[in-house]
């Protein structure tokens, strides 16, 4: 059975790997579609997702690409999980807190699908207290984590908040994905 991947997609500087998520994912054959924050753009283009994913990526819940009713639960209604990769500290706050304020947390908040968040973010952001605690709460109501790891960070140094490995990540994807059977 086909299984349908919605990746959210952050601005973070490793969203570049989404790209290659993408095409990992689709080699394996899943669908992959994609969902940009407005931050994204600035990391990775549409038209890069689009190409690699050959779906429609979503980035405006008031400027779509086609005309859908209601895009996020279209969207929710087409996953059998949503993947954030990378998750950065700003979406796993709104997440945590209920913050509705754009296509990918609406998406987030409507889902009756499992929810993975792959953060990245700098080493101080992420060991900072609230981002621990919000972690901690998500991870409370059933929303599943795939923990950074110690790497080159974009502000030059090496710390905890570098990307977790790619086969990582689509390793607990595809156990997340299995144990919904």
């Amino acid at each position: 059975m086909e299984k349908n991947i919605l990746l959210g997609v952050t601005g973070s500087i490793a969203s570049y790997k989404a790209c290659d998520l993408v095409g990992m994912f689709r080699k394996k054959g899943f669908t992959v579609r994609c969902v940009m924050t407005r931050d994204a753009k600035w990391f990775v283009t549409p038209l890069a997702l689009e190409t690699l994913s050959g779906q429609t990526v979503y980035r405006d819940m008031f400027k779509l690409p086609e005309k859908r009713d209601t895009v996020h639960i279209s969207l929710v209604e087409e996953a059998d999980v949503i993947l954030v990769a990378p998750a950065t500290a700003d979406i796993i706050g709104k997440v945590a807190s209920g913050i509705c304020d754009e296509l990918l947390t609406c998406t987030i908040c409507a889902a009756d699908c499992p929810v993975i968040f792959a953060p990245a973010m700098n080493d101080k952001m992420y060991t900072n207290p609230i981002v621990q605690d919000k972690i901690e709460y998500l991870k409370g109501k059933g929303y599943h984590f795939i923990d950074p790891v110690e790497g080159h960070l974009a502000c030059g140094r090496s710390g905890i908040g570098h990307i977790a490995p790619l086969e990582k990540i689509i390793d607990k994807t595809e156990k997340v994905l299995s144990a919904r059977i």
